[in-house]
C-alpha cells in the first residue's frame, strides 16, 4: 500500500475509510454504543501517535482491529478498577435505607456517604441522581445539558474522587 508523502493526509484517509468498520469492531466487543465513541477516539489517538509502528506488509483496518482490541480490554479495566465502594452511590441514590442492608459495616459507609453527597452543590447532586437512580447514560446526560460526552464523565469522575475524599476523611476523623 502506498503511502502518501503527507502523514496527516494518510491518516486522514485510513480514517475515513475504516472509522466506522472500528465502531462496529468495539461495540461487537461489548463496549456500551454511548462509550464507543469515546474508545475509537483512543484507538485513533494510539495510532496518530506513532504510525510508523503499523508494519507496511499489514492492512490498516487490521492493525486498527488490534489497537481496538487493546483499547477495549483498557476500558473494561479501567471499569474493573473502580472502587466497590461507589456502587453504594447507586444504592443511596436508589434511597434504599441502610436498616435493609445484609452487612452491618455497610450502614455506617453508606451513612457517611449520604453525608457527603448532602455536601454536595445541587446540579452535582442531580448529576449523581441521572446516571446512578435514574440509570441514564451519559451522552443522554451530555445533549439534556450541553455538554461533551467526555465532560460528563469527567465531572462524574471528580464527583466520585471527592466523595470518596469525603468518605475517606470521615472514617480518619477529620470530617472532611
Amino acid at each position: 500500500m502506498d503511502q502518501p508523502a503527507e502523514p496527516e493526509a494518510h491518516f486522514v484517509r485510513i480514517l475515513h475509510e475504516t472509522q466506522g468498520l472500528i465502531r462496529a469492531h468495539i461495540a461487537g466487543m461489548g463496549v456500551p454504543v454511548d462509550e464507543v465513541d469515546d474508545v475509537a477516539q483512543e484507538v485513533y489517538l494510539v495510532f496518530a501517535r506513532q504510525p510508523e509502528r503499523m508494519p507496511p506488509d499489514v492492512e490498516p483496518l487490521r492493525w486498527l482491529r488490534g489497537i481496538a482490541r487493546n483499547c477495549s480490554h483498557e476500558y473494561f479495566r479501567r471499569r474493573a478498577r473502580q472502587p466497590r465502594s461507589l456502587a453504594a452511590i447507586a444504592d443511596l441514590l436508589a434511597a434504599v435505607p441502610a436498616a435493609e442492608t445484609d452487612e452491618p459495616e455497610t450502614a455506617p459507609r453508606v451513612d457517611r456517604l449520604r453525608t457527603c453527597v448532602e455536601r454536595l452543590a445541587t446540579p452535582h447532586r442531580d448529576l449523581l441522581a441521572s446516571y446512578y437512580r435514574d440509570g441514564r447514560q451519559a451522552a443522554d446526560i451530555a445533549a439534556a445539558q450541553g455538554r461533551s460526552v467526555g465532560a460528563v464523565h469527567m465531572v462524574l469522575a471528580r464527583l466520585r474522587e471527592t466523595l470518596r475524599r469525603c468518605v475517606q476523611g470521615q472514617v480518619q476523623g477529620t470530617g472532611t
